[in-house]
């Protein structure tokens, strides 16, 4: 009895341990099976709040890379694959620059098009998926996890290709489906309109704000960029300078030899002034029709703006004007006001540098004058103090 009773607790105990082996197996895959709802979870949380982002960024216009970087991360988390690259095709150059990514991108350099599966896509203007016939693998310089699976797509721009998409390290190692080749495709085409609708809104807010004719800033911006550099000026107690600027007998030049001519004149004049100053200077036509320009000139005192000033005379001036196999002398005025010497608004800057520039007129044009206090700025007469600067006549 004693015998079986061994045997019969032996075989009870081998099935207990048989069943706690398989409840500690299920435990296991209890416990993988919440891990990977966790994942899956988050993963969704994570892929609704990429599509409201991206929402957010088709629909504002102002912001190209907002949009970019969206449409990105959204591609990125739908597909599930490890990195995201959009490279942008270098203008004027067959190569490919990262300029947005999301995830374990690692090092990038550039790519040459047709090499690697974004410069693939770049050359054909096509999707590309690795594995796959349409390409040769990826290169050095694209993220390691392409070697498992890839897809890039192009994103045009006003029908032409632009920027490239790329997704590394699709899971499984396989390709992506042709559903999802087409939902890649659908995102981009929602990012290609956006793109679109950006430039096009960028280009109508820069025809607002630049003259036709000569390109420079118009008197809308001129207003503009005066009000934001008075505020900064009067932030940081820093001076800025202006500078009024006007051609002499240049109604003559019309009345001669006619508006063609006259214009040639205007938009020799605007390139001459772009030459003679700065980047961060802001140039100005003021008016259609008008010969008057306007420099503003941020963080430059009285003394550094008399300097501009003339340098500005002497590009006009010193060199005859080739317009129409005509050679026209041409001379400017130029009056000259400075923050805060000259007024601590914009009413009273711009009636300084308008009397300034009516003095060198007055005094017989061709010459730099500086705003002084001893004018009237309602009537423009010269005051007793009055100092001007004398240019070398023409």
């Amino acid at each position: 009895m004693s015998a079986g009773h061994d045997l019969g607790d032996e075989a009870l105990r081998a099935r207990l341990e048989d069943l706690q082996a398989r409840h500690d197996e299920l435990e296991a895959r209890h416990r993988q099976l919440e891990t990977r709802l966790g994942e899956v979870t988050r993963a969704s949380s994570e892929f609704r709040r990429a599509l409201t982002r991206l929402g957010d960024a088709l629909a504002d216009a102002h912001n190209l890379p907002g949009m970019v970087s969206a449409v990105l991360e959204t591609s990125v988390l739908y597909l599930g694959a490890e990195a995201g690259v959009v490279y942008e095709i270098v203008p004027g150059s067959d190569r490919l620059r990262a300029i947005s990514t999301f995830g374990a991108v690692g090092d990038l350099g550039d790519l040459v098009r047709g090499e690697g599966v974004a410069g693939a896509a770049a050359a054909t203007d096509e999707v590309v998926v690795w594995p796959g016939p349409d390409v040769g693998g990826p290169t050095p310089g694209e993220p390691a996890a392409a070697g498992a699976a890839a897809v890039a797509a192009p994103v045009r721009a006003d029908g032409h290709i632009f920027r490239v998409l790329a997704l590394y390290g699709l899971p499984g190692g396989q390709p992506p489906s042709a559903d999802d080749v087409e939902t890649l495709q659908t995102l981009v085409r929602q990012a290609e309109t956006a793109i679109d609708n950006s430039f096009l809104y960028e280009e109508a807010k820069r025809l607002s704000l630049s003259d036709g004719l000569t390109g420079l800033g118009n008197s809308r911006n001129f207003s503009l960029r005066l009000s934001e550099e008075l505020s900064r000026s009067v932030r940081f107690g820093e001076p800025f300078s202006l500078v009024f600027c006007d051609l002499d007998g240049f109604k003559g030049i019309n009345d001669t030899y006619g508006h063609q001519v006259g214009n040639g004149v205007l938009v020799e004049v605007a390139r001459r002034l772009t030459e003679s100053t700065r980047e961060v200077d802001l140039l100005t036509r003021l008016g259609e029709g008008a010969d008057e320009f306007a420099l503003l000139l941020p963080r430059t005192g009285l003394a550094g703006a008399l300097l501009v000033a003339e340098k500005v005379r002497a590009t006009v001036t010193d060199e005859p004007f080739a317009i129409d196999e005509l050679r026209l002398p041409i001379t400017m005025s130029l009056g000259v006001a400075s923050y805060p010497e000259h007024g601590t608004s914009e009413k009273e800057l711009k009636a300084a540098a308008d009397a300034a520039l009516y003095r060198a007129k007055h005094e017989g044009g061709n010459r730099v004058e500086q705003a002084t206090f001893g004018e009237d700025p309602v009537t423009r007469r010269p005051g007793p103090s009055a100092l001007g600067q004398r240019g070398a006549t023409s």
